[in-house]
């Protein structure tokens, strides 16, 4: 069979959009009439020519041969017994051409009956996705829960697997508690001239990132707006900007968010803040040490506590691209009413005993990737303690613990507490006024993980303790029974954490840009 199409039309066959190929003179099916391109395969010059519905070739125009089958051809229609023989030609073709099974189904009869048989093919379609997305699901959990107990999953596994399950935004810079103020520069209506902004490189990438918090050391006075924009610094282009009017704005920790976690790939961000009004009092923003992130410092230079400083601010990231849907309490926003905290290695670094024991081997310290050895003590519950100096809106604490030694044979119990700072280690055992506890657990054999879960009744702000306690429930020696705690994270109620309800960009379309 010769099979050609004019070169104006060749590269459109093969391009994504799902075509329909109409054999003869069938009539009733316009284009345009549904998200699918009209094909039609008419004889010519004794082969066939295929043309685009509503083109046709030009006198003089070149053809050029077809050796592929089209792209995404949903169906063939025929509608009366000759286009059926064309039909049937073309399938023969497109099976030797382009393999067994790739010809695509031969659908007969009136306009509506084809409507009819691609309506039904797409449902068919869908269900089979359903079924498929389902299926990966469980294949996921299967195989998570098999490594989880057969081997140690590298850390870019499982921050895949996070992924894939759609965890909430995480929280993956947080500068120290702050320790001076900065006031923004205003802009004054009568005389816009002169002023300057603050501009402060951010420690983390665009990819990913799904929004940020400022802190307002000091709400504004009067009228006026605070506009933040965020800029690539190789590009120069605006990814997002938000205008902030002075009498929404009170002290404390300010969201901004995007529509979505970005996708864009500039690497080095810079955040610009100024501020408009007339007969106002600018708005403070708090500072806090910029530490060995001296580069990060914030323009124009401010100190503190004689220290280069940068602007109070949190980083949240999120899977690209991902939408992670309104509030509960903010329908509108499209912030999630939980976000998650994971301490990382610099606030783990607080870590210090909770009893004082003396040992032949090591039983307590802080290892490599964030983990906590705790190992239990013939005769004694071992404690550790993890200080916080600021928990915003906390409702829930989680951590893993797992034996690290394959040769223990003694069963293990470990509990996870939460707790105000003043509460003691005995009273944080005995979970007297505590916030929230785990309960004892029992690790039965080793690298098995288990996770611990205390859940608060109420959401806490503010400072809190997290006491780890191990012990040997049978009272043996437990001998090989190095215990691990890991993945601490602290879950975050964004109605409590913040005092402004989210703040979302004045162009959505700027920070959808890809």
């Amino acid at each position: 069979m010769k099979l050609s199409a004019p070169a104006a039309q060749f590269a459109s066959l093969y391009d994504g959009t799902p075509k329909l190929i109409a054999v003869g003179a069938c009539a009733g099916l316009e284009a345009g009439a549904m998200p699918l391109r009209l094909l039609r395969l008419v004889r010519h010059d004794g082969g066939y020519l295929l043309l685009s519905e509503g083109a046709g070739a030009a006198e003089g125009e070149a053809l050029r041969p077809l050796a592929i089958p089209p792209a995404a051809v949903q169906a063939l229609w025929s509608c009366d017994e000759a286009a059926r023989r064309d039909a049937e030609r073309l399938l023969d073709w497109w099976e030797e051409a382009g393999g067994q099974g790739s010809a695509p189904p031969q659908a007969t009869g009136d306009a509506s009956t084809v409507l009819h048989g691609l309506l039904t093919q797409a449902l068919a379609e869908i269900d089979g996705l359903h079924r498929r997305n389902a299926g990966l699901q469980r294949t996921l959990s299967t195989l998570r829960e098999e490594w989880g107990r057969s081997v140690r999953l590298p850390p870019e596994a499982v921050e895949l697997l996070d992924a894939l399950r759609l965890s909430p935004p995480r929280l993956v810079f947080a500068t120290p508690r702050p320790v001076g103020a900065l006031a923004v520069p205003l802009r004054h209506g009568r005389n816009p001239a002169g002023a300057a902004e603050i501009v402060q490189r951010l420690p983390a990438g665009a990819r990913g990132l799904a929004g940020l918090d400022l802190h307002l050391d000091q709400a504004p006075r009067g009228s006026g707006v605070l506009a933040v924009v965020l800029t690539g610094v190789e590009t120069g282009e605006t990814i997002a900007e938000w205008a902030l009017s002075f009498g929404d704005l009170r002290s404390g920790w300010l969201p901004l968010r995007l529509p979505t976690a970005s996708t864009r790939m500039d690497r080095l961000l810079d955040l610009r803040i100024g501020a408009t009004g007339v007969v106002t009092e600018a708005p403070r923003l708090s500072l806090a040490q910029a530490g060995l992130l001296d580069e990060y410092a914030v323009a124009p230079p401010a100190r503190a506590v004689g220290q280069p400083a940068m602007l109070a601010l949190r980083l949240w990231g999120g899977l690209p691209g991902l939408e992670y849907g309104p509030a509960a309490h903010l329908a509108s926003r499209p912030a999630p009413d939980r976000m998650v905290w994971p301490l990382n290695e610099p606030v783990l670094s607080q870590l210090r005993k909770g009893r004082d024991f003396e040992a032949t081997f090591p039983w307590f310290g802080l290892l490599r990737g964030g983990r906590v050895l705790l190992h239990p003590l013939h005769g004694v519950v071992t404690a550790a303690l993890i200080p916080l100096d600021e928990v915003p809106g906390a409702v829930a604490v989680r951590a893993r613990a797992v034996i690290d030694d394959p040769r223990c044979r003694a069963p293990i119990a470990c509990k996870l507490v939460a707790a105000p700072p003043s509460v003691t280690v005995d009273e944080a055992e005995r979970e007297e006024g505590v916030l929230a506890s785990s309960g004892w657990m029992v690790l039965e054999e080793p690298r098995r993980p288990l996770d611990l879960t205390a859940v608060l009744a109420a959401p806490w702000s503010g400072p809190m303790a997290l006491h780890l306690f191990t012990d040997i429930p049978d009272r043996g020696h437990a001998l090989y029974g190095r215990t691990i705690f890991s993945d601490f994270e602290v879950e975050i109620d964004s109605q409590t954490a913040w005092a402004h309800p989210p703040a979302l960009p004045v162009s959505e379309e700027i920070a959808a840009t890809p």
